[in-house]
């Protein structure tokens, strides 16, 4: 385990020289730097400028004041003439009357134009650059976010964000000042000069949210260096990386997001999953995951799409649930190589469909199809899409791009909590929670979520059709009252529920039974049926019941803050 995370952080290194490299890095003084070079720039045009006027000044005086009838006779009366016709004032009290002097005048009429578009563009120039620089030091002590790219998604988060946190500043780093609205902020200087200008890393946070989500990655790590969270958006996360990278992906928060908004109820229920492609796999990863209420339930799950990659890498998927067999005391998942239009009977009797391919438009094909040619009784969820006629939408960038769901504060709040209570009764083989690959943090993210279906289980029809974290705290309060009151059996059937979720997790990525804990082999004591285990490995089931009673209290102190 210690060779591969040397490994790894030997190739993050050797990723942060090659960038430092490219791009070189800027040190403490380079800020002072280019506003010595840029006033330098224009001060030597400057001192041209003026030795020219000066020049042209003494000429002028030497060919008119001994000339009979000249009005320009000192250096003066040369001064105040030149000033008005630079100005383009034209008193008319001096003027040249000489031919010399109309020629030296002639140069003074076009100089003119060129030092007033001169100074213009000075003005306009300096106050662009001061401008962010004034802003950003009035606002030192609000909270920053700065975006690596001002990308779609970027500016999706930061409208969302300043709904909800209006004091919060959008900066977006490496970027041209476009845009002269107070509300979002544009500066050429990258990341590393931003928080340099701060000078403080408390209430900072860095977005990575280009479009492309390998840059957003190696931007990540690049940056890892400065001890300020980090917020990268990409459809995959390393096993090990830095521990104030935090990585999400749209298509997870929006499985994260469906389940917990509509969810499952009853012990049976049919579902349909049409396209199965990347958000469909983790549509159905997720559903395995977290839809556990009942331990005789019979949630049947009909794939269509191609499944073959699905199948080839959870090898221990029968383990969990029965695949291509319907039964009535487990959930089943049946995998179509027909087309989904092909059994009407299913289409019929469904009680959910969920359009969940990739691309828009081959989802609204399917619900325009679906309306056209087929009666269907259950509702129709569709995926990134606009759509609200006979289809509920779900997934859409502007309600996944939420604080609550990329900056996640509670999720992983509550995740550290359940570890922490974990490690305590299991005792010292339970690695910390910077030691953790990313993966077995997100079984605890993964328990934090079952949390609304926890209440669901515990109130019935009285708990909110909510994510965890914007469930109230006096119903989680109520729940937590109802487990606590529960003891024998019925406290028993919960810790079993509880342990075959778990199991669902470990056995969904591949983990076997084993005599010790190895993260690396995939191995752990808790991966064998509820009744084998000790008292001990029974009672850890409940470190997951009372995060109800931990949110509860987390949610209470923030309001009282």
């Amino acid at each position: 385990m210690k060779k591969k995370i040397e490994t790894i952080k030997q190739r993050i290194a050797a990723h942060k020289v090659q960038k430092e490299l490219q791009k070189g890095r800027r040190d403490k003084g380079a800020t002072i730097k280019r506003i010595v070079a840029f006033f330098n720039r224009y001060l030597a045009v400057c001192f041209v400028f003026i030795l020219v006027y000066l020049f042209l000044l003494y000429l002028l005086v030497r060919v008119e004041r001994n000339v009979p009838g000249s009005t320009i006779k000192t250096m003066g009366h040369a001064i105040w003439y030149s000033l008005a016709t630079l100005t383009t004032v034209g008193y008319g009290d001096f003027y040249p009357v000489t031919p010399a002097g109309r020629v030296i005048a002639s140069v003074f009429l076009v100089l003119g134009i060129g030092l007033l578009g001169f100074f213009v563009g000075f003005m306009v120039e300096f106050f662009a650059r001061i401008r962010p620089a004034v802003i950003l030091s009035i606002n030192a002590a609000k909270p920053w976010y700065i975006f690596t790219a001002r990308s779609p998604q970027a500016m999706i988060f930061a409208e969302n964000l300043k709904a909800v946190r209006h004091d919060a500043m959008i900066i977006y780093a490496s970027t041209k000042d476009d845009d002269k609205s107070s509300r979002f902020i544009s500066v050429s200087w990258p990341v590393e000069e931003l928080i340099e200008r701060r000078g403080s890393l408390y209430d900072a946070h860095v977005m990575c949210m280009k479009e492309n989500e390998m840059e957003n990655f190696l931007d990540a790590v690049a940056l890892s260096d400065i001890e300020v969270p980090i917020i990268c958006l990409a459809d995959f996360t390393p096993a090990h990386h830095p521990m104030n990278i935090n990585f999400f992906s749209l298509t997870d928060c929006t499985a994260r997001i469906f389940w917990q908004q509509y969810p499952i109820t009853g012990k049976t229920e049919t579902i349909l999953l049409i396209g199965f492609g990347n958000a469909g796999s983790v549509m159905l990863d997720r559903a395995i995951e977290l839809n556990v209420l009942y331990d005789d339930q019979s949630i049947r799950y009909h794939v269509f799409g191609e499944s073959s990659e699905y199948r080839r890498n959870r090898k221990l998927l029968s383990d969990i649930v029965s695949v291509n067999e319907i039964v009535d005391d487990r959930d089943c998942i049946i995998f179509h190589d027909d087309l989904w239009n092909t059994d009407e009977e299913l289409l019929a009797s469904a009680d959910r469909i969920v359009l969940c391919a990739d691309e828009e438009q081959e989802n609204i094909e399917i619900l325009h199809t679906i309306q056209k040619f087929f009666t269907v009784r259950g509702s129709i969820y569709i995926y990134n899409s606009n759509v609200r006629s006979v289809a509920t939408p779900f997934g859409q960038t502007r309600d996944v791009l939420t604080p609550a769901f990329v900056l996640h504060n509670c999720l992983s709040d509550m995740a550290l909590c359940r570890h922490e209570m974990f490690r305590f009764m299991f005792g010292g083989d339970i690695p910390m929670w910077e030691n953790l690959n990313s993966l077995i943090k997100d079984i605890n993210y993964v328990t934090t979520d079952h949390i609304s279906v926890k209440v669901r289980m515990l109130l019935g029809d009285e708990a909110p059709n909510k994510p965890f974290d914007e469930i109230p705290p006096e119903i989680l309060r109520k729940a937590a009252a109802v487990f606590d009151s529960m003891e024998g059996e019925e406290k028993e059937r919960l810790r079993r529920i509880e342990h075959n979720r778990n199991i669902r997790f470990y056995k969904l990525h591949n983990f076997r039974y084993g005599e010790t804990i190895d993260d690396e082999q995939r191995i752990n004591p808790l991966i064998r049926p509820y009744d084998e285990l000790d008292e001990r490995g029974k009672v850890l089931a409940d470190t997951s019941w009372a995060l109800i009673t931990e949110l509860a209290s987390h949610k209470e102190a923030k309001r009282r803050r």
